[in-house]
């Protein structure tokens, strides 16, 4: 029984180094950046919170989670894919530049940094219902 509680733990413990560890840093001015995992990636903190200049957004179940959020300029938004399909994450309209992540696939991250403030529609182009509004405020 105590082998078995062991390889439990060691499992549990690889799944969240390789959750939380090893992706690259965002790069500035609007940049995208991305991480592959082999794993679905869960959260250090709560969906749609910001902290410390960084907000994750969930997508599962063809959805952004949270579908509405706000965040100050120079927010960090990072997008992780927990659904059983390829998702991306692309902008529809509203200030800043153009991005398109491209196909993220299960168990991978994608990241945008925000530093326009305004409204951004965010849609994913693989999944046409999947959207979400991006408000950045302006709080300096």
């Amino acid at each position: 029984m105590r082998k078995s509680t062991v390889m439990v733990v060691s499992g549990a413990l690889a799944l969240s180094a390789a959750a939380c560890g090893g992706g690259s840093e965002p790069m500035g001015g609007g940049s995208p950046s991305a991480t592959t995992t082999a794993q679905f990636v869960t959260s250090p903190q709560p969906y749609g919170q910001v902290i410390g200049g960084r907000v994750v957004v969930n997508i599962r179940d063809l959805k952004y989670q949270p579908e509405e959020l706000k965040i100050p300029t120079g927010t960090t938004v990072i997008f992780t894919n927990n659904d059983q399909v390829p998702h991306s994450v692309a902008k529809g309209s509203g200030p800043g530049a153009d991005f398109n992540s491209g196909p993220i696939e299960p168990g991978a991250t994608y990241q945008q940094i925000f530093e326009d403030a305004g409204t951004v529609q965010i849609k994913d182009e693989l999944s046409p219902e999947t959207k979400l509004e991006l408000t950045v405020r302006d709080e300096k």
